[in-house]
């Protein structure tokens, strides 16, 4: 996966996407990937999980979809995949509306069919601390699949916990709140086809010329 380190030069690259009507480009402090940047690694992605997938597949694929934010992502991923699939889809509640975590990890939404001996894809838009996916593998493992690998778009690997990795993973990236293509504030910025850091005054109830506090610059987990 490719790291992200140089955060530098990330503000000055608004100039290169366009902001639509429902987002003030003064809400995004920088842009991490443009559209185009993500198009090509999505399909960098595809052909590497195609490719150890190939050969090894008796029944299609499952792809699970952990819903909201992974979506996307998962809708791209899918359509460059070079092998029979079965969609399903989770869904998790641990961040609430906030900016802070809500702690404990629930389960919202439940797959549909019985993965019992089926090799699965779960697919993650970011990968923070860890507590969802790790909760999520947990839940799947009890049920006796064959294979489950899983693919994130982002990964913070400062965040981390020990022992929860990723088999795919886009992007290693640094501790920034980063909205778009999936990923929400409070429900705000999904719908954005590039990812970008939000402005913290966003997130902290204050103004646009508030003084900056590096100290709430996180994402929540």
């Amino acid at each position: 996966s490719d790291l992200v380190t140089n955060t530098q030069n990330m503000a000055d690259r608004k100039a290169m996407v366009r902001f639509p009507k429902f987002v003030d480009p003064k809400e995004i402090d920088s842009i991490m990937f443009t559209e185009e940047e993500l198009k090509v690694k999505v399909a960098e992605m595809g052909a590497a999980i195609s490719a150890a997938y190939d050969g090894k597949l008796d029944e299609p694929l499952v792809i699970v979809c952990t819903l909201k934010g992974a979506t996307p992502f998962f809708a791209d991923l899918a359509r460059v995949l070079d092998c029979d699939q079965q969609w399903e889809f989770m869904s998790f509640s641990s961040y609430g509306n906030s900016a802070k975590s809500s702690g404990a990890v629930q389960l919202m939404l439940d797959l549909k069919t019985d993965i019992a001996g089926r090799d699965l894809l779960v697919v993650e838009d970011i990968l923070d601390t860890g507590n969802t996916l790790k909760y999520m593998l947990k839940q799947l493992g009890a049920r006796e699949p064959k294979s489950v690998k899983t693919a994130v778009l982002l990964h913070k690997h400062e965040m981390t916990v020990e022992g929860i990795a990723a088999d795919f993973v886009g992007y290693k990236i640094p501790n920034h709140f980063v909205v778009g293509y999936g990923l929400d504030y409070a429900q705000k910025y999904r719908g954005l086809p590039f990812i970008g850091v939000v402005a913290p005054w966003v997130y902290t109830g204050g103004s646009e010329n508030a003084p900056r506090d590096e100290s709430h610059d996180i994402q929540p987990s």
